[in-house]
């Protein structure tokens, strides 16, 4: 790669083009009434914090994201983040307490305890925890070694001192803790989740692939997405994978179990390994945290973005900056215009491709790939890919062609399910009864909503039969305007 070829066009900006890694943006006070806005600057997905707000604040989110799409024509998905077994101190009996270097602790199990004790508010705790395990309190900025382990308290040696206070988060994560997960309250959102019509699930602080089957159980046919914030999530990664759609570098707690100097190695793997496995990723945490009180990112975080593109992330998530922070829509706006910044170099389109997966020979998959590669080999610009149930978009995403997915479905939930994938743009469209009528209308509405022009290149990729989930077989390749009969 040349210099002139590197650091060609750093002057333009692309303002006019939608980023083909998608945008998850967190509703909340500072953006609810400005979500028209945020899709226009490059919304795809909204998330509703499930841990914040009751259940009126979540209901009139999700009216406000469905009509603010209605009225832009533009499928957005809904993430609704469950709050998982959130594990913290309790009550503290004499207040806010400093921790020194090398004191000696004692600790027990519950919401308070005597004069001097600790208590964690953390069913199990006394049984998971094992001398020389590390407690993290308060994010992470007091750590504990522990010492001894009695019948009703723990002894611990402040290993890194500082303040802590009631109900202040906790990490354990040397112990293998059993917990409730879905908890109670989980559950009561899960059933909120299905009568607002939810697209997908975030799944907090999950560790093992049988707590995505539970909640799996409870929330049929909404996309789950497991959050990777725990070290025993890390550790079972691969069959975490086999369970869910898709997975949620969540960087904050993440950051606090494993050393901070490890994370960056660690997103790119998780990325990595879900690419494989045929399941989306989001980034998220901090990605441009001084714009809750700035109008511009700074460079690292610049920087931070760009390298989660270059990861190969589906989609890069904003939290306070749109929830709570000042500026909202120019968050957006900025990650969009980083995100296609990378997006049009040539660093992004020489990454590697993700090869056939083997466990999955299906002629979906085959079909997804040749796909793929006819786009590439041709410099076609446009798959069009009819689907019921997003599987076989989903497979043709996986593979990172350059050119745009447009992912055509009759199907309103499998429309919004689709919506965090990275190079898709999800359509609604009639069912057809045969093949050629689906080629045919699909080629109409392209041309009416001015996504091709005639005499463009295109790939077509569908099933036959028509309406049947999970078959398809057929690559066409196409020139619009052309007759679309195929016998």
């Amino acid at each position: 790669m040349t210099p002139d070829t590197l650091f060609q066009n750093l002057t333009q900006r692309n303002d006019d083009i939608r980023a083909a890694t998608k945008i998850v943006c967190t509703i909340g006070p500072a953006s609810e009434d400005r979500i028209v806005e945020l899709i226009d600057a490059g919304l795809s997905v909204a998330r509703i914090n499930f841990s914040h707000g009751d259940e009126a604040d979540h209901r009139r989110r999700v009216e406000l994201v469905r009509a603010a799409a209605a009225e832009r024509r533009t499928p957005v998905g809904i993430l609704a983040d469950l709050q998982g077994p959130k594990l913290r101190l309790g009550r503290l009996e004499d207040g806010p307490r400093e921790l020194e270097a090398n004191e000696d602790v004692t600790l027990t199990e519950g919401e308070s305890a005597a004069s001097g004790v600790i208590p964690l508010n953390i069913p199990g705790f006394l049984a998971a925890i094992q001398p020389g395990h590390r407690i993290l309190l308060c994010d992470a900025a007091v750590e504990l070694v522990v010492q001894s382990v009695g019948s009703s308290t723990v002894t611990a040696r402040v290993r890194r001192g500082g303040a802590i206070s009631d109900r202040k988060g906790v990490h354990l994560p040397d112990s293998s803790l059993v917990f409730e997960f879905p908890t109670a309250q989980d559950r009561e959102h899960i059933q909120l989740a299905r009568e607002l019509g939810i697209d997908m699930l975030g799944l907090s602080f999950v560790s093992r692939k049988d707590e995505i089957e539970r909640v799996r159980d409870a929330a049929p046919g909404i996309l789950m997405v497991a959050k990777i914030e725990r070290l025993a999530a890390l550790r079972n990664l691969k069959t975490i994978l086999e369970a869910t759609d898709g997975v949620m570098v969540a960087r904050g707690d993440l950051g606090v179990e494993i050393n901070l100097e490890q994370l960056p190695l660690v997103q790119k793997s998780i990325i990595q390994e879900a690419l494989k496995a045929g399941k989306f990723t989001i980034t998220a945490t901090e990605m441009l945290e001084s714009m809750i009180e700035h109008s511009r990112p700074t460079r690292a975080e610049v920087t931070d973005v760009a390298n989660a593109v270059l990861d190969g992330t589906d989609a890069v998530m904003l939290s306070a900056e749109t929830a709570v922070g000042r500026y909202p829509v120019e968050a957006v706006q900025a990650m969009s215009r980083i995100a296609r910044a990378v997006e049009t170099s040539l660093r992004y389109r020489e990454l590697p491709r993700v090869s056939f997966r083997e466990n999955e020979p299906t002629f979906s998959n085959a079909t997804a790939l040749a796909a793929a590669q006819a786009a590439e080999a041709l410099d076609i610009q446009k798959i069009v890919c009819f689907t019921e149930t997003g599987n076989s978009v989903r497979l043709l995403s996986r593979y990172r062609a350059e050119a745009e997915i447009i992912a055509l479905t009759p199907n309103a939930r499998t429309l919004n399910g689709m919506t965090i994938l990275s190079h898709v743009r999800p359509m609604l469209c009639a069912r057809g009864t045969s093949l050629d009528d689906m080629l045919h209308s699909a080629q109409a509405l392209l041309l009416e909503r001015g996504v091709v022009l005639p005499g463009e290149e295109v790939i077509f990729v569908a099933g036959v039969p028509p309406g049947v989930s999970r078959s398809t077989n057929v690559m066409k390749l196409h020139r619009i305007g052309e007759v679309t009969r195929l016998h």
